[in-house]
């Protein structure tokens, strides 16, 4: 396997920047939901589908050569279109169970997983360093999401299974990125593979669930979003060329440079700026305990840049 050079000052500005433009993914999906009332894994599909075409256009303009990322590492990034299926599918399974503030918590399960999943594949062992940095991001977050004391985890079987199943996929898509860094594949080139097959397994869950599973079409014939205002469709283009491919294009460039251990560490920064340009555009306000979770967010970030 190729040596990855680690650049940590780019890496870290790289997720962090990431982690702000993915922290909108969440108020985009509410505002199609609620005030267009669009399925949400319908708007993944399309999301996910118009990320795989700009990319696949940019590069046939800008990188032709990067189009293509050989045929020994397609198994690879089927595979990693299903865990980003996984991810988007899952996590949408948590909330409808956990509610979005336990959910949220829950996903983050996949930092000391991925620590772990990190050290047996052969990576960077875990040093007692990283413990305070791990404690003060999750607690943060779970401050941020509104979990203060235990009573806030009533949590029924289905949603500790999706909850903790929702941070292993998180924790698998971290790795997948670094394995393909090592490779030498161009993020671009991963990306466009990656949304491109997760956007065919969510339209095969959207055809084949017949609305059974929350959130996916009602029908197959609502996949297209028949009727749909046409600013909808503008939101959903907005989504998918701002959050999600430029957080995700920074997000994985970042795992050339950083440890997938670290990148999950940075990323409990994203519901704190989730919550922080909620105040503005959704009217909603943050607790004196939601404001202390962000400063704990604010330390952990700071102890990890001092490793």
């Amino acid at each position: 396997m190729i040596k990855i050079r680690l650049t940590p000052g780019l890496g870290v500005a790289q997720v962090l920047l990431g982690a702000a433009l993915i922290s909108q993914v969440g108020i985009f999906i509410k505002i199609l939901v609620v005030d267009y009332a669009q399925p949400v894994l319908v708007v993944t599909f399309w999301r996910n589908l118009i990320v795989c075409l700009l990319l696949a256009a940019g590069l046939a303009v800008f990188k032709p050569q990067k189009l293509k990322a050989g045929r020994r590492n397609l198994p690879l990034l089927a595979f990693y279109g299903l865990v980003l299926t996984g991810m988007n599918g899952i996590w949408g399974g948590s909330v409808y169970f956990n509610g979005a503030g336990v959910a949220t918590v829950l996903v983050y399960i996949s930092v000391p997983i991925t620590v772990l999943g990190q050290w047996m594949l052969g990576g960077e062992k875990p040093t007692l360093r990283i413990l305070p940095s791990v404690l003060l991001c999750l607690i943060g977050c779970a401050m941020v999401c509104g979990i203060t004391s235990l009573s806030d985890f009533s949590l029924t079987p289905a949603g500790i299974f999706l909850g903790l199943l929702s941070g292993l996929f998180y924790s698998a898509y971290s790795l997948f990125g670094r394995e393909c860094a090592a490779r030498e594949i161009d993020p671009f080139c991963v990306l466009m593979h990656v949304f491109g097959f997760s956007a065919l397994f969510m339209l095969v869950i959207n055809l084949c669930s017949a609305g059974v599973i929350p959130g996916t079409a009602p029908s197959p014939a609502a996949i297209l979003m028949p009727g749909t205002d046409f600013r909808a469709w503008v939101l959903v283009a907005v989504l998918a060329a701002g959050p999600s491919m430029g957080g995700w294009s920074l997000i994985n460039s970042s795992l050339s440079r950083l440890s997938p251990s670290v990148v999950n560490i940075l990323l409990t920064t994203e519901p704190m700026m989730t919550a922080l340009v909620a105040i503005p555009v959704l009217n909603e306000y943050m607790t004196a305990e939601q404001w202390a979770g962000c400063l704990l967010i604010v330390g952990g970030v700071i102890v990890l840049k001092k490793r």
